[in-house]
């Protein structure tokens, strides 16, 4: 297959395992991001009709094909973890010609390389590529893109703020008892960071010694309290949410901070998407979540109220409607 070929197909995975980095290229061009999270759109396409082989190249691909049209990055999605963001980006997926993706692997592989890997020139340039590659102009009203991040990405906001100076972003928190409680209800991925104590000193600046002996509810607060701080330093172009501001912050504040109009029509659209379970792939209506599956401790009180309260009360001061 000629590189011309791979224009519009898209990266769905970095690997620097090997010798040498690898980027694998899927044909999603008829396909369009409407799962909650990018991966899930990979793999229904890996399940389903269309799909065909990966495509294996090295990094010298993407400069090589970053010549190609993209869409413009309306604005970011941050966010503390299970704070309702997924909510956020599927709304905004509502307003017409607005494309979302959501915690996509290849910048999740980029963002996650231990420091000593890349320069931090070469790491900004590799993520404005990757995204750059991840927005192909696909389909003829697609316009403009939000991406939204992992929750540890923002202790690398850093690089994604000089891949993209003029992009917007938004936090969005919650009570971090509440987060913790879910947390430990449901452990994410990058919390088993924890097994790798050098990787959680440099991910989230903890005591490399100090990893191994913390109870995963520290481990996790103190992560929470990381994510925070990472975010009260940066508030050039952010706008602060809080859950209880959900949903009505994302078309009263979200929309004009990222530069998007809605019409009634689609405002409307997005107060019935509200109230169905956004990280669900089909609809089912929301009735709350049961009070024993997020069981608050004494300990997680004390542990968020130590270590990630001082970072959630303070950029609350900046949130929507506070």
């Amino acid at each position: 297959m000629e590189l011309a070929d791979l224009v519009r197909w898209t990266p769905i995975s970095v690997d620097f395992s090997g010798p040498a980095p690898v980027v694998y290229w899927a044909d999603l061009s008829g396909e369009s991001f409407v799962e909650p999270f990018f991966d899930q759109t990979v793999a229904r396409w890996a399940a389903g009709p269309r799909a065909r082989s990966l495509v294996r190249t090295g990094l010298d691909a993407l400069e090589a094909l970053d010549g190609e049209p993209s869409l413009e990055p309306a604005g970011m999605i941050f966010h503390l973890s299970r704070c309702g963001s997924t909510l956020v980006s599927r709304l905004l997926r509502t307003v017409p010609g607005v494309v979302v993706l959501a915690e996509p692997a290849p910048l999740n592989a980029l963002l996650g390389l231990d420091p000593g890997r890349l320069t931090e020139a070469t790491l900004v340039r590799l993520v404005r590529l990757v995204v750059r590659a991840l927005a192909r102009c696909r389909h003829q009203h697609d316009r403009l893109l939000v991406l939204k991040c992992s929750s540890w990405n923002i202790r690398r906001r850093a690089v994604l703020a000089a891949a993209f100076p003029e992009t917007p972003w938004v936090w969005v928190q919650r009570e971090p008892v509440r987060v913790l409680a879910s947390l430990c209800a449901k452990p994410p991925d990058w919390l088993r960071v924890q097994t790798a104590p050098a990787q959680a000193a440099w991910l989230f600046g903890l005591d490399r010694a100090a990893v191994p002996a913390m109870s995963r509810v520290e481990f996790a607060a103190r992560t929470l309290g990381a994510m925070l701080a990472a975010a009260g330093a940066d508030p050039a172009q952010r706008l602060c949410l809080d859950h209880a501001d959900l949903p009505a912050a994302v078309w009263q504040d979200v929309l004009p901070h990222f530069g998007l109009t809605a019409d009634a029509t689609t405002r409307h659209r997005m107060g019935v998407e509200s109230r169905f379970y956004s990280k669900e792939l089909t609809p089912r209506a929301f009735t709350g979540e049961p009070a024993e599956s997020h069981r608050i401790t004494e300990e997680m009180r004390v542990a968020a109220r130590r270590f990630a309260e001082p970072g959630y009360r303070a950029l609350a001061r900046t949130a929507t409607g506070r």
